[in-house]
């Protein structure tokens, strides 16, 4: 896989499973705890998966979200 951004080749494939504990906190400092949502493109459900670049640090996919 090649970055979208540097086009480098260092990209590596991120996965893991919450079991329900998965967190997050805005910039606004809104809080949310229990599923991966589906419309931050970081997997969904109990998973977060994503493909991100050693090169440059960006996530891989469309963004805005």
């Amino acid at each position: 896989m090649q970055c979208q951004k540097c086009e480098s080749q260092r990209v590596v494939s991120i996965m893991g499973k919450t079991s329900d504990m998965f967190a997050m906190t805005s910039e606004k400092g809104e809080s949310y705890e229990g599923y991966v949502p589906d419309n931050i493109g970081i997997g969904s459900g109990d998973y977060i998966e994503f493909d991100y670049c050693l090169n440059c640090g960006q996530i891989q996919g469309s963004f805005p979200v």
